[in-house]
């Protein structure tokens, strides 16, 4: 078989499984809070500049957003509104895959890189962060092309290399500023192309310095409002940091748990008698979290290391492949063929296994629960999130349909609810949507209005705070609908 045609069918293969595997429940479940706030208050400004001039929370991640801007303009209705959105996401997810495979084989092995990517992208967090309306998938495919670009320059020295790697560097900054971290994985994996004196190099810190300066050439313009939005998500972090350790970390080890013997390898190299120490240098990725974790007031959420997974299945891959050249070395008769056959079978076993809901939602409860869990089962992800079908049950009653307020509760989902209710063709001039916010809580209701309230919550203290005539309308696994008149 010829290494083009070879080359074309694993990459194939890859994006077909993502295809598969994501055209389930992934990629047409609903909306969730932050993708229903991001595309209504941010990607469908009237134009570019709006959406740089509205960063005013970490929900608009503004290259991404951009990237949403003109992606609903190619919205042709070939399928269902939100679904469309969530292809873009899908497009970076395979162009992160493709292009990790196709720069990365020669240095991992064709086979292993196969496997190991195979593995990762059929795994829980990857795609759910292939299919979320977030820039974390945008920012791992940036941060991929950024590393590639960093191994040229660091092999040549030359402009086009560094100019590669800055654009793409300045491209995942733009994505989420804390993608710099991811940034820094680069700099740890291209370090050995510096050579073994490297602090006296100008590359190393052309290499090193690039990150750092891309991301500040572009939020350079509206500096101000960065300050601002890392106040503001300084607020929304976790506060248990064993538990966002877990989180972070738990993920790699479920994700490639048939592949910890042979990955282990990696740690053989201390061995070898021309031991490369900067090689060495790349195992710092692991620990890279820690340094916002332990460093940090209070840890981030798990989600905003994502970008470091491509790197982390590469550190996994560089494993297998030297297990794999030490097991060739000991056994006579190795048939490649057939080891990357047998770890295929493992691959694909394992990739069915963790896809089982038992098992996603024992370590759901693990990384955080229904409401912090960022990569196996949140709550978005259940079958009890359903603001598209409350919006459905609603607009079939004429009554609530044409109510002069809806008022929403925060635990009801407002911002998913309010995008599918406006979809679902509520909206007329006298329309309000009312929720308790940053800004303040709701004085008062007006007659005629249509409240939603989550399925767990109690409307006792919605009565005693508005008094009137309340009128249970109807209930589903997700919300309860009332009617209320003062």
């Amino acid at each position: 078989m010829k290494a083009g045609t070879e080359k074309r069918i694993f990459s194939g293969a890859l994006l077909c499984a993502l295809v598969f595997f994501a055209a389930g429940s992934y990629l047409s479940r609903p909306l969730w809070f932050d993708e229903a706030l991001t595309l209504q208050n941010f990607a469908f400004l009237d134009s570019v500049r709006s959406i740089f001039r509205n960063y005013v929370i970490p929900n608009n991640q503004l290259l991404y957003t951009v990237c949403l801007h003109f992606w609903a303009k190619l919205y042709t209705g070939f399928t269902a509104f939100d679904d469309w959105f969530r292809l873009l996401t899908l497009l970076f997810a395979a162009g992160t895959l493709l292009y990790t495979f196709r720069r990365f084989r020669t240095a991992c092995g064709t086979g292993v890189l196969a496997v190991v990517l195979l593995t990762f992208s059929c795994s829980p967090p990857f795609l759910l962060h292939a299919t979320a309306l977030r820039g974390y998938m945008a920012g791992a495919f940036f941060t991929v092309l950024a590393l590639g670009a960093a191994l040229d320059f660091t092999a040549t020295g030359k402009k086009w290399p560094w100019f590669r790697y800055f654009l793409f560097s300045f491209c995942s900054a733009g994505v989420v500023p804390s993608d710099l971290l991811a940034l820094g994985g680069v700099v740890l994996y291209a370090l050995p192309g510096c050579g073994e004196h490297f602090l006296r190099r100008r590359r190393f810190w052309i290499l090193a310095l690039t990150p750092l300066c891309a991301a500040f050439l572009f939020y350079l313009p509206i500096f101000p409002l960065l300050r601002q939005v890392i106040r503001v998500g300084s607020n929304e972090t976790w506060k248990d940091l064993p538990g966002v350790l877990q989180a972070v970390y738990l993920p790699q080890l479920f994700t490639y748990a048939m592949l910890l013997l042979p990955g282990s390898a990696a740690l053989l190299c201390f061995r070898r008698k021309r031991f490369n120490y900067l090689r060495t240098c790349r195992a710092g990725i692991w620990l890279l979290p820690l340094v916002p974790i332990l460093l940090f007031p209070a840890p981030p959420f798990p989600r905003v290391f994502f970008p470091l997974f491509p790197l982390f299945a590469l550190l996994a891959a560089s494993g297998v492949r030297d297990f794999t050249a030490i097991y060739c070395r000991l056994k006579r008769r190795f048939n490649y063929a057939a080891w990357i056959g047998g770890l295929l079978v493992l691959a694909v076993s394992w990739c069915s296994i963790q896809q089982h809901e038992n098992i996603k939602l024992h370590f759901s409860r693990r990384c955080g629960g229904a409401g912090r869990d960022d990569f196996y089962l949140p709550y978005y992800l259940r079958f009890s999130h359903m603001p598209d079908a409350t919006a459905k049950s609603l607009v079939c009653n004429e009554k609530l349909k044409n109510a002069n307020a809806f008022y929403l509760t925060f635990d009801a989902d407002p911002w998913p609810l309010m995008f599918y209710l406006l979809l679902n063709g509520v909206e007329n001039s006298g329309t309000k949507f009312l929720f308790d916010g940053p800004r303040g809580q709701v004085a008062a209701l007006p007659a005629d209005t249509t409240v939603i309230l989550n399925a767990k919550e109690s409307a006792e203290a919605l009565r005693k705070r508005f008094p009137g005539n309340w009128k249970r309308e109807f209930a589903n696994d997700n919300h309860q609908v009332w009617s209320y008149t003062p």
